[in-house]
């Protein structure tokens, strides 16, 4: 006889309220896209500044918010 399962409760995706673009340690934004606008950045904390980050990338522990967000 088959037994009848009911689904799990999924856990609830919690969206960052912030990305690397709202960070103030984000620097050298470059890459620009399409769209005229830049979507790669650096940070400080990223492996020591060596590789790029992408400016949509969710917040990290190290974020500390940029008091004028530019809207490039």
């Amino acid at each position: 006889m088959a037994t009848r399962r009911t689904p799990r409760a999924r856990a609830a995706v919690t969206e960052p309220q912030y990305t690397c673009r709202d960070c103030s340690h984000s620097y050298d934004w470059h890459e620009i896209g399409f769209d005229g606008k830049p979507f790669m950045c650096r940070c400080p904390y990223y492996t020591e500044g060596r590789f790029c980050r992408f400016l949509h990338d969710p917040q990290c522990q190290n974020f500390n918010h940029r008091d004028n967000a530019k809207s490039e």
